[in-house]
C-alpha cells in the first residue's frame, strides 16, 4: 500500500500548475538524469540518454552567501520554489552520486507593473549528470542565468562562458542542460505579460492593443474586427461589427442588420475555438467576447430605443401602455437570455480549462512513461535484429516492454498489465519499478525466478496481507526471455503469455504457466509461486517475438472476428521471409488493415529479434 500512496502522489504532481503571488516569482518544474562522460569522445547533440525523473534532489537557494530556502524533490522529480522579485538568486541542486549543478536567477530590474502581481515558470525542466566530472559545472558554478525582458515580458537563459578546460561540454550550443533549460522557458514565453486588475478583481491584458496580430479596437470605429492574417487560429474570416454614431434616425433595419452582424460573429468566434492551441490564442478569443457582449448591450440599447419612439408615435393611452409591457417584457426575456447566456458560456470556459488541465497532467504522464521505456532507436544496441510494434489504446498504456543487458545475458520482456490508459499505466509504473529491483538491485537473471519475485513484490504492493477482505485481481500476464550472447542458449518463462519462435518456416511454442502475476485469490495469498523454466538452443535465422494480446483480440476482417492466434503465426511466418526494415511496417499495415473503421480495444505490443 506504501508503494500505491507513492505511485498516487506521482500523477498527482503532474497536475501542478503555479499560480502568481503578488511581489514573488513562483517557479515549479522536474528534474532528471543522465548519463555523460566527456572522456569516452565527443559529444553530439542528440545522442544524450534522459533517465527520467529523479527524487530526492536537494534544492538549495542562496542570495549574497546567504540561504534564502529549501527543498527535496518529490517523488516525480518534482519541485516548488517561491521567490521574491527584485533579489538575484543561487539554485544549487544536488544528489549523492550524481554531480553537483547549479543556476542563477536574476530577478532585478522587473518593471513594478509585473511585481504586483507576481510571475510564474511552470514545468523548469533541470538536469543532474551521473558521471562525475570535475568540469567547473559540476563544482557548484553556476552554468548559466535566468533573466527576465521587460520589453517582451519573457524569461530567457544565458549561459556561462566556461574555458575550454573547465566546460563539461565541447561547445555551449551542445550542452544539453542549457538546451533543456532554454526549451522550458520558452514554453512559458506567453504566460507573463504585462497585466492589470480590473474592478471586479480579475486579471486582464494592458491595452486591447496586441501587436503581434495587429488587432485593435477603437469605441468610435469598429466593435470588433478579427484578423484575416495567418496565426495559430488559422484564416479567420474578416467580420466588422460598426458601432452606431447616432440613435437618432435608427430603423427597425439597422436592428435587424446588427443582429445579424453579431450573430455571424458569434459564429466565426465558436468556429475559432476549436482551432485554439496557445494561451495567446485563448486570451485573443476572451477579448473577442467581451467585445461582443458591449455590442450586445449596445443592441439591447438600440431596442430600447426604437421601442420608446414607437409609443410616443402612439397617440392612444391603451397603446403606450401595451408598448410599456412590451419593453420591460422585452428586457426581462433579454436579461434572462443574456444570463443564461453568459452563465453557460462561463460554464464552458470552466470546463475546457478543467479538461485541458487533465489532458496536460496525461501527458505529461505519457512523457514520464516513455522515459521508463527504451527508446526504439536504441533497440540495436542490446537486441539482435529488433522489430518493435507499440500502440497504446490510449495516450497512455498498461502494456509495456523492458530491455537490459547483464554482462552476457541479454533479458528482454513483454508485459500486459491489468486494464489501460491510467490504470493500466499505474500497473506499468509497478511492474517496471520491481523489475529493476529485481534485476539491476538483486542481480536475479533466471527467467522462472525473476516472475516469482515479480509476483511477490505485486501482491504486496496491492494487497494488505493481513487483511485479506481487501484483495484485488489487479495484476499483469508476461513473457520473458534470457539470451546468452555467446552460446544462443534462450532461457524462457512465462505468466499467461508464451513465446514463438520461428524457424525454417515454422512456429514453435515455448509454453507458460497458466498462473499469473498478482491478482492472487485468497487462499493462495500467502503461498510461495513458481514459474516454468524452458530452455531452447538457438539457430542463425531463428526468429524469437514476445507478445501481448491485443493484437489477436483486435476485432475487423469482413466478418467483425477476432484476428487470433492462427493468422497471428501466420503473420510471424511473413515477417521472417522479408527484409529487416519492413517488419514494422507490415505488422503495422496488417493491423490497420483488418481493424479497418473500428475501434481499436486494447493496447497492443509485439517485440522481436532474430539470431
Amino acid at each position: 500500500m506504501k508503494f500505491l500512496a507513492f505511485l498516487f502522489t506521482l500523477l498527482l504532481s503532474f497536475a501542478t500548475i503555479a499560480q502568481r503571488s503578488p511581489g514573488y516569482l513562483n517557479l515549479e518544474g522536474t528534474v532528471l538524469g543522465y548519463e555523460y562522460d566527456p572522456g569516452k569522445g565527443i559529444f553530439k547533440k542528440g545522442s544524450i540518454e534522459i533517465h527520467g525523473s529523479v527524487a530526492g534532489v536537494n534544492m538549495e537557494v542562496t542570495s549574497n552567501g546567504s540561504k534564502v530556502t529549501s527543498t527535496k524533490t518529490g517523488v516525480g522529480g518534482e519541485y516548488a520554489l517561491k521567490l521574491e522579485l527584485g533579489k538575484k538568486y543561487l539554485l544549487t541542486y544536488t544528489k549523492s552520486d550524481y554531480a553537483k549543478s547549479a543556476i542563477t536567477l536574476d530577478l532585478t530590474g522587473i518593471d513594478e507593473s509585473l511585481v504586483e502581481v507576481g510571475l510564474v515558470l511552470d514545468h523548469v525542466e533541470l538536469i543532474l549528470n551521473e558521471f562525475k566530472s570535475k568540469a567547473a559545472i559540476d563544482n557548484g558554478s553556476s552554468f548559466g542565468t535566468v533573466k527576465f525582458n521587460n520589453s517582451s515580458s519573457k524569461f530567457y537563459f544565458v549561459p556561462t562562458e566556461f574555458s575550454k578546460k573547465e566546460r563539461l561540454f565541447k561547445n555551449i550550443e551542445d550542452s544539453a542542460p542549457v538546451d533543456l533549460i532554454t526549451n522550458s522557458l520558452n514554453k512559458n514565453a506567453s504566460k507573463n505579460v504585462d497585466i492589470e486588475v480590473d474592478d471586479e478583481g480579475n486579471e486582464v491584458v494592458k491595452n486591447n492593443t496586441k501587436k503581434k496580430n495587429n488587432y485593435t479596437t477603437d469605441d468610435t470605429e469598429d466593435v470588433i474586427e478579427t484578423i484575416d492574417e495567418s496565426t495559430t487560429l488559422g484564416n479567420f474570416e474578416k467580420v466588422k461589427i460598426k458601432a452606431f454614431k447616432s440613435l437618432e434616425g435608427l430603423t427597425f433595419t439597422d436592428i435587424t442588420n446588427r443582429e445579424q452582424e453579431l450573430k455571424n460573429a458569434w459564429d466565426q468566434l465558436e468556429k475559432d475555438k476549436s482551432f485554439a492551441v496557445t494561451e495567446e490564442d485563448f486570451l485573443m478569443i476572451k477579448a473577442r467576447e467581451e467585445l461582443l457582449l458591449a455590442a450586445e448591450r449596445e443592441l439591447d440599447a438600440a431596442h430600447k430605443y426604437i421601442d420608446e419612439q414607437n409609443a410616443k408615435l402612439s397617440a392612444q393611452q391603451n397603446v403606450i401602455y401595451l408598448g410599456i409591457v412590451l419593453i420591460l417584457a422585452l428586457l426581462i426575456v433579454g436579461f434572462l437570455v443574456f444570463k443564461s447566456a453568459r452563465d453557460k458560456k462561463k460554464a464552458n470556459l470552466i470546463l475546457a480549462a478543467k479538461n485541458k488541465k487533465i489532458n496536460d497532467s496525461i501527458l505529461y504522464a505519457e512523457r514520464i512513461q516513455k522515459s521508463i521505456l527504451l527508446a526504439p532507436e536504441m533497440m540495436n544496441a542490446f537486441l539482435p535484429n529488433p522489430v518493435l510494434f507499440y500502440k497504446p489504446l490510449d495516450i497512455v498504456s498498461g502494456d509495456f516492454y523492458w530491455v537490459n543487458k547483464i554482462g552476457d545475458k541479454i533479458i528482454f520482456a513483454a508485459i500486459d498489465c491489468t486494464g489501460h490508459g491510467v490504470p493500466g499505466a499505474f500497473m506499468s509504473l509497478i511492474g517496471n519499478t520491481l523489475m529493476n529491483q529485481i534485476i539491476k538491485e538483486k542481480k536475479i537473471t533466471e527467467p522462472d525466478k525473476i516472475l516469482s519475485e515479480l509476483h511477490k513484490g505485486v501482491v504486496e504492493a496491492l494487497h494488505e496481507v493481513n487483511h485479506e477482505d481487501d484483495l484485488s485481481d489487479d495484476g499483469m500476464d508476461m513473457a520473458i526471455c534470457v539470451l546468452n550472447d555467446s552460446t544462443l542458449k534462450l532461457d524462457f518463462a512465462g505468466a499467461m503469455n508464451p513465446a514463438y519462435i520461428v524457424r525454417n518456416g515454422e512456429v514453435i511454442e515455448l509454453d507458460a504457466k497458466l498462473q499469473g502475476i498478482g491478482g492472487t485469490v485468497r487462499n493462495r495469498i500467502k503461498k510461495e509461486v513458481d514459474f516454468n523454466l524452458e530452455s531452447f538452443q538457438l539457430e542463425k535465422s531463428d526468429g524469437v517475438y514476445l507478445f501481448s494480446d491485443g493484437y489477436m483480440d483486435q476485432f475487423g476482417g469482413t466478418t467483425d472476428e477476432k484476428f487470433n492466434l492462427g493468422r497471428f503465426k501466420s503473420l510471424l511466418l511473413e515477417l521472417q521471409s522479408i527484409p529487416l526494415d519492413q517488419r514494422y511496417n507490415k505488422l503495422e499495415t496488417t493491423f490497420n488493415n483488418w481493424k479497418g473503421n473500428r475501434e481499436q480495444i486494447d493496447d497492443v505490443l509485439v517485440i522481436g529479434v532474430e539470431i
